[in-house]
C-alpha cells in the first residue's frame, strides 16, 4: 500500500467534496445559519441562570387587616427594589377577591402562583405567632411551579429578615445597646468568587460543548449523506473504479467535512462571544486541537453506519439512533452531576462527555494539556478502536 498516494488521492477527493459543497448556496448559508439557530435554542430553552424576571403571581388579601396590609407594602417594595438589579429575580403582582379567581387566572395561564392571606394573619403578627402565607402553585408544569416555588420562599424569607432586624433594633433601643441586626440574626457573611469574570453566564457552559457537538454532527450525518449523494449522482462507481485505495475515499471525504464541522464551530464561537457575551480564558489553539480530536473520535462510527447499512435511511437511522442519547447524556446541554446516577455511569462511555469537558476546561479555565490528559487519552482510544474497525468493514462493503 502506498501511503503518499493515499493521503494525495484524499486531497483530491477531499478538493472535490469542498467544491461541490462551495456551489450549493444552500448548504453554505446552512453553515452560518444553523450554529446561531442552535445557540439561540438550546441557550434560550434551558435554564440559563439563577434568576426570574417579571413572575406574573397572584394577591388575595382575604385578611385585611393593618399586619396583612403590612406584609403586602414590604413585599412590593422589595419587589420594586429586585427588579431595578439584574441579578435579582422579582414578580409583579395581581389583585383577586377571591382564591378561586386566582386558581382560575392561574388555570388560564394568566398567572404562574398566588399569594393567599387567609384571615386572622394581622392578629397572629400581632400576638407573637407565625402568620401564614399561602402559595398556591400549579405544579402541572414543574419546572414552573419551581420556579414559582424559588421566587416565593426567597421573598418571604429576605421579608422575614426584614421584620427581624427591626425587632432587634427595637431591643437594641430598650435596652440603649448599639446593635447591628444584621450580625444577629446573620453572623456569618459569604463572598462567594467565580473562577470565569463576570456574571453567571449559562451560554459559558453550552458553547464549548455546542462547538464539539456540531463537529461530531457534521461527520456522524454527513459520511452517510455524502456517500448517497455520491451514488444518487452516479459518481460514487467512478470513483469506486478508479485507480484509488477505498481508504482515499473515506479519507478525502471524512476530511472535507471535518473542515465544515470546524467552520461552523468557528462560527459558534463567533456568534457566542459577540451575541451572548461567552468569555474565553484559555488558549484558542488547543481548543480547535480538541475540536479535531473529538471529530476524529466519531469518524469511525459513521464509517461503521456506511458500511452495515444498505441505502441511507437506514444509515442516517443508525447515526440518529447513536447520535442523539449522545447530545443529551454527554453534558452539553446541562450538567451531568443533574442527571440519575444510572445515566452519569452511561455518560462515561460517549466520547462527547469527554471532549465536551475538555473543551470548557480550556476555553473557560485555562486548562493545558496536563489537565486534559485523561479526555486526550480516552478521546484517542475510542477514535483507534473505532476506527481499526471500520475502515476493514468499509473495504469489505465496497467489494460487495
Amino acid at each position: 500500500m502506498d501511503a503518499i498516494k493515499i493521503l494525495k488521492d484524499s486531497y483530491h477527493v477531499m478538493i472535490k467534496d469542498l467544491i461541490q459543497f462551495r456551489r450549493n448556496k444552500m448548504e453554505l448559508s446552512t453553515l452560518i445559519i444553523m450554529p446561531l439557530i442552535f445557540l439561540v435554542m438550546f441557550g434560550f430553552i434551558f435554564p440559563s441562570g439563577g434568576t426570574h424576571e417579571n413572575v406574573q403571581m397572584g394577591l388575595v388579601n382575604l385578611d385585611q387587616g393593618t399586619g396583612s396590609n403590612q406584609f403586602i407594602t414590604q413585599m412590593e417594595t422589595m419587589n420594586n427594589q429586585l427588579a431595578t438589579s439584574k441579578n435579582s429575580s422579582y414578580m409583579t403582582f395581581n389583585n383577586y377577591s377571591s382564591v378561586d379567581a386566582a386558581k382560575t387566572a392561574i388555570s388560564q395561564g394568566k398567572i404562574s402562583g398566588a399569594y393567599v392571606i387567609p384571615p386572622g394573619f394581622s392578629n397572629n403578627v400581632t400576638n407573637g405567632q407565625p402568620g401564614n402565607v399561602i402559595i398556591d402553585v400549579d405544579n402541572s408544569n414543574p419546572q414552573a411551579s419551581g420556579i414559582v416555588e424559588q421566587v416565593s420562599l426567597g421573598t418571604v424569607s429576605g421579608l422575614n429578615g426584614v421584620m427581624a432586624q427591626t425587632n432587634v433594633l427595637k431591643l437594641g433601643n430598650a435596652a440603649n445597646q448599639q446593635i447591628n441586626p444584621q450580625a444577629i440574626i446573620a453572623p456569618y457573611t459569604p463572598n462567594i468568587v467565580t473562577t470565569i469574570p463576570g456574571a453567571t453566564n449559562y451560554f459559558n457552559f453550552l458553547a464549548p460543548g455546542l462547538m464539539i457537538m456540531i463537529g461530531m454532527m457534521a461527520v456522524m450525518i454527513g459520511i452517510p449523506e455524502a456517500i448517497s449523494k455520491e451514488k444518487e449522482m452516479g459518481t460514487f462507481d467512478g470513483m469506486l473504479s478508479a485507480p484509488i485505495h477505498h481508504l482515499s475515499v473515506i479519507l478525502g471525504k471524512t476530511v472535507a467535512l471535518s473542515l465544515r464541522g470546524l467552520i461552523q464551530c468557528i462560527f459558534v464561537l463567533i456568534f457566542a462571544v459577540l451575541l451572548f457575551g461567552v468569555t474565553i480564558q484559555g488558549n484558542l489553539l488547543l481548543a480547535f486541537v480538541m475540536i479535531f480530536l473529538g471529530i476524529f473520535s466519531f469518524i469511525g462510527i459513521g464509517i461503521m453506519a456506511v458500511s452495515t447499512a444498505k441505502d441511507q435511511g437506514s444509515a442516517t437511522m443508525i447515526v440518529n439512533l447513536l447520535m442523539f442519547p449522545m447530545m443529551f447524556l454527554g453534558g452539553v446541554m446541562f450538567p451531568i452531576q443533574q442527571m440519575p446516577w444510572i445515566l452519569q455511569d452511561v455518560s462515561k462511555l460517549i466520547p462527547l462527555t469527554y471532549a465536551a469537558d475538555a473543551m470548557r476546561k480550556i476555553m473557560l479555565l485555562n486548562a493545558n494539556v496536563a489537565d486534559i490528559s485523561t479526555d486526550i487519552i480516552v478521546l484517542l482510544a475510542f477514535g483507534i478502536v473505532t476506527m481499526a474497525i471500520a475502515l476493514p468493514l468499509f473495504s469489505r462493503s465496497m467489494k460487495q
